[in-house]
């Protein structure tokens, strides 16, 4: 095979991926509350920072943020809502209340509008603190169910009727992440992301591996074919 044609394809496999790259960004960073919710759905975007952040990093513990649920036929305009801080390790929605932090639940009540929908800042004038859990300063203890900044300690929202019972109406927050503040301040606000590897370092990475691939499928034709002539 000719360099310039191995350029070629590794140039087709790096499109490629780049194609497959800005599809995903679009599909995971598709229009929020574009449906209604369904039950235990986690619905992105729903905790939202507001003001001055700096995205791509955690919540900054203390930091009010907003949260935000559209249109659904599952919250009455009459039932008050519950939130509060949930344990998620690596993303997975909770299946027991027990990963649930009584502490963080908010303090003013929270009624969902006629259609269903919430707006927490709307609704009581305020913000959602989230929090490094565990905080002693909110009354943790060192059992309670872990929030912060790594893939063991992802947090989510439960928003529902009842944070005791799961089949009660309720649905999530999408996983995010908060960093410890001293004080609880909230300094550094963030979004609630980790910071991601730029698709720009990525895609030079892959086509590495894709020439490294190509190079021993090369070589290990090239040991048959002299090992053929001797025999």
């Amino acid at each position: 095979m000719s360099i310039r044609l191995a350029a070629r394809q590794v140039a087709a496999s790096v499109a490629a991926l780049a194609a497959m790259g800005a599809f995903s960004i679009a599909v995971l960073s598709g229009p929020a509350g574009a449906a209604a919710p369904t039950q235990g759905q986690s619905v992105p975007n729903s905790a939202q920072p507001v003001g001055t952040f700096t995205a791509g990093t955690p919540f900054s513990s203390g930091q009010g943020i907003n949260i935000v649920v559209p249109a659904n036929s599952l919250f009455v305009s009459n039932s008050n809502v519950n939130i509060l801080e949930c344990s998620a390790p690596n993303g997975v929605i909770p299946t027991s209340p027990t990963a649930c932090n009584g502490d963080t639940i908010q303090g003013p009540s929270v009624a969902p509008n006629a259609d269903g929908s919430i707006n927490y800042q709307n609704a009581t004038g305020s913000l959602y603190p989230v929090y490094f859990t565990p905080d002693s300063s909110i009354g943790d203890t060192t059992s309670s169910p872990k929030c912060g900044n790594t893939a063991a300690t992802e947090c989510i929202l439960f928003i529902g009727d009842n944070q005791g019972d799961f089949t009660t109406p309720h649905v999530w927050s999408q996983p995010f992440f908060v960093n410890p503040t001293a004080g609880d301040t909230g300094a550094n606000p963030g979004d609630g992301n980790l910071p991601e590897v730029p698709l720009a370092i990525l895609l030079p990475i892959a086509a590495l591996g894709i020439m490294g691939g190509t190079v021993a499928v090369r070589r290990r034709r090239s040991a048959s074919r002299a090992h053929s002539s001797l025999v």
